[in-house]
């Protein structure tokens, strides 16, 4: 596995009612993330042209890092959760940096 910092789009829509009980879980997901080894930015935002609609924004130190955060506890409690119920739609796109 390449030491090449790694980027993460993480796109998520709510099913309608579930905003609220999504919203927290992931607002939780990300304060435990962000003192995880090799997290170097893991935001979250929110769309303001759909409030269902929540934008993880992620740089990891590499794919390696990010590939022990997604086996780590943290998204294990989240996972197993039932926040899987809540989701409508759900995109994750790895990036790396080519120009800029």
């Amino acid at each position: 596995m390449s030491n090449t910092p790694l980027t993460i789009i993480a796109i998520t829509t709510a099913k309608p009612g579930k905003e609220t009980a999504l919203g927290a879980a992931q607002e939780k997901l990300v304060a435990e993330t962000l003192v995880e080894d090799g997290c170097l930015r893991y935001e979250l935002h929110q769309s303001l042209d759909d409030g269902r609609v929540r934008i993880f924004v992620e740089n990891w130190a590499s794919e390696q890092q990010w590939r022990a955060h997604m086996q780590g506890e943290a998204m294990q409690r989240f996972q197993t959760s039932g926040v899987g119920e809540y989701f409508a739609d759900f995109a994750l796109h790895r990036l790396i940096k080519v120009a800029g």
